[in-house]
C-alpha cells in the first residue's frame, strides 16, 4: 500500500470491492464458518479460486491503495463524537483525552509489580492460539518485559482481580461514550516489550483504547475488506488473519506483498500512533494489528451492543449468535473474566487450566 501525505480521513475509502464481490466473499465466508476452513474451501475451490482471480485483476485495475491517518480530534464533545464517529462506526484518536487520568499520571511497570507482582496469570499466545499457554506471575512477565526477552501480556483483568483501580480512570467519561446498550463491559490492559505485536484480527466489542504508558501503532481495516484478509473460519466469534506462510499472518508493520498476500497492496487501510493520554474509537468488526513502540501499557475498554453490532455488520453479528460451541453468551462472559480464557475456551483448554487452579468453568 503507497503511503499517502493527505491528512484527510476520507471514509469512502472504507472499502475496494464492490457490494457483489463482497456478498460472494460472504457466502463463502458463512459455509466456512458452519463446515469449517478446510472442508468450505473444498466444496467450493473451484469458484473461490476463480473469485480471487477476478478479484486481482479487479484491483490490479483500480491501482494500489492507501493508507490514511485516523483523524485526531481534541476536545472532541461527546454529543459531535457519538453523532459522527459512533454511530457511523468510523475511527477517530480522541487526543489528550485522558492526559489528566490517574492511570496515565501514575502507572508504569514497578507500580504493577510492586502493587500486584504476586498475581498468578495466565497468557495465551494469540499469534498461534493453540499453542501452549503460559502459567506464570504478574511479576514474572514484567521482569521478562523488562530484559527485552518477554511475553506480551495481553487482557490483563486489572479490575477484575483489583477493582479499586476504577478510580485510576474517568469513568463518567467513558460511560458517556459508549452506546446506551452496553453489555459485558470490561477493562483489559495491555503490557508488552518494544515492537511486540498483536497480529491482524478484528472482535465484536467496542473498544475506547487508552494508551497509558509509551506509544502503539495501529493498522486497520474495514470489515468490507474480509475477502482479502480471508480469515481462517470455525464455529468460533474470534476472527484472525491466517498464517499463509511460515513466517506468520501478513504484517502491515513490515509489509511482504510477494504471494499470496498481493491483494493487500490494493486495499485501503488507516493508521494511528498512539502516546501516553490518547484515546483511540474502535468500532466492532475492523481488522486491525497493533505494535508497540518501546514498553507500553494500554487499556482497552470494552462493550458489547448487540444492535449496534447488527448495525455495523448484519452478516457477522448473525453469524456470532450462530455459534454453539462455545455460544456466544458464554464467550463474553468469560471474556470479561479474562480476555485469554477465551483462547483457552475456544481451544477445549479451559477446564484443565481452571482445575489445576481450583476454580470451576460457569
Amino acid at each position: 500500500m503507497a503511503k499517502s501525505q493527505s491528512s484527510q480521513n476520507d471514509m469512502s475509502l472504507k472499502s475496494n470491492l464492490q457490494f457483489s464481490q463482497r456478498l460472494q466473499y460472504g457466502i463463502y465466508h458463512a459455509l466456512d464458518h458452519f463446515v469449517g476452513s478446510e472442508k468450505g474451501f473444498s466444496l467450493t475451490k473451484n469458484s473461490r479460486r476463480r473469485y480471487y482471480r477476478n478479484l486481482l485483476a479487479y484491483l490490479k485495475e483500480r491501482g494500489e491503495g492507501q493508507v490514511l491517518p485516523i483523524e485526531r480530534r481534541s476536545n472532541l464533545s461527546v454529543k459531535e463524537f457519538k453523532a459522527h464517529y459512533l454511530k457511523k462506526g468510523i475511527p477517530v484518536v480522541l487526543e489528550n483525552a485522558a492526559k489528566d487520568w490517574s492511570c496515565v499520571k501514575k502507572w508504569s511497570f514497578s507500580y504493577f509489580k510492586e502493587l500486584h507482582g504476586e498475581d498468578e496469570i495466565v497468557v495465551a499466545d494469540q499469534e498461534k492460539i493453540e499453542n501452549e499457554y503460559l502459567h506464570t506471575t504478574l511479576a514474572e512477565v514484567i521482569d521478562g518485559i523488562n530484559t527485552g526477552n518477554g511475553r506480551y501480556y495481553r487482557f490483563y483483568p486489572l479490575l477484575q482481580k483489583h477493582p479499586e483501580h476504577i478510580l485510576d480512570f474517568d469513568y463518567k467519561w467513558l460511560k458517556a461514550h459508549r452506546n446506551s446498550t452496553a453489555l459485558f463491559e470490561s477493562f483489559q490492559v495491555f503490557l508488552g516489550g518494544d515492537k511486540t505485536l498483536t497480529p491482524i484480527h478484528s472482535a465484536n466489542l467496542c473498544n475506547l483504547f487508552t494508551q497509558v504508558v509509551g506509544e502503539k501503532q495501529w493498522y486497520l481495516y474495514h470489515h468490507h475488506n474480509t475477502a482479502i484478509i480471508d480469515p481462517k473460519m470455525g464455529k468460533k466469534i474470534y476472527r484472525s488473519a491466517p498464517h499463509k506462510k511460515p513466517s506468520g499472518p501478513f504484517n502491515p508493520f513490515q509489509a511482504d506483498y510477494s504471494s499470496p498476500y498481493e491483494l493487500f497492496r490494493y486495499i485501503n487501510g488507516f493508521t494511528a500512533h498512539l502516546k501516553p493520554g490518547d484515546v483511540l474509537w474502535n468500532p466492532p468488526f475492523y481488522w486491525h494489528a497493533v505494535q508497540n513502540q518501546g514498553m507500553s501499557i494500554g487499556v482497552g475498554y470494552r462493550w458489547f451492543s448487540p444492535f449496534y453490532c447488527f448495525k455495523i455488520s448484519a452478516l457477522y453479528s448473525l453469524l456470532d449468535f450462530l455459534v454453539f460451541d462455545p455460544p456466544i453468551w458464554k464467550s463474553l462472559k468469560v471474556a470479561k473474566e479474562d480476555g485469554n480464557f477465551i483462547h483457552l475456551l475456544e481451544t477445549g483448554r479451559l477446564e484443565e487450566y481452571l482445575s489445576k487452579k481450583g476454580k470451576k468453568a460457569n
